[in-house]
């Protein structure tokens, strides 16, 4: 009987596994976005790209033209290194800037890296030609 327990006991462990902590990230951007876009105001100004992550030793923000195949067109709006748990990208913008992109937020682990995005677009005014 003992023989038994002990062999249904060393089957389960093997099958066991432990799961490392997953790294987690989250943005949040001001201006707050609306739905799955952020809209920008006319005129010129700014978006405060917050990003709150675990185990992190560095970021990179990348500003991506909406469209197929462009990310070869991106253009990295910030860059920073330290093993924090919170941090902020201001991207400044003038009032003649054509926006409607993806801003793409890169996190980097010792051995890891995630990514996720947010779309941001212009909030015309309502005499506005578009």
């Amino acid at each position: 009987m003992f023989g038994k327990i002990l062999s249904l006991l060393i089957l389960f462990c093997s099958f066991t596994t432990f799961a490392q902590a997953s790294p987690l990230m989250k943005i949040e951007t001001t201006p707050a976005p609306e739905g799955n876009w952020t809209y920008i105001p006319e005129g010129s100004g700014e978006m405060e790209i917050h990003i709150t992550t675990s185990y992190a030793k560095k970021i990179k923000v990348w500003r991506v033209p909406t469209g197929t195949q462009q990310w070869g067109k991106r253009k990295l709006i910030c860059e920073e290194s330290g093993f924090k748990t919170d941090w902020i990208c201001v991207w400044k913008y003038d009032k003649d800037d054509t926006i409607h992109d993806h801003f793409v937020v890169e996190v980097f682990g010792e051995d890891w890296r995630i990514q996720d995005s947010i779309n941001a677009t212009r909030r015309h005014s309502k005499n506005h030609p578009q």
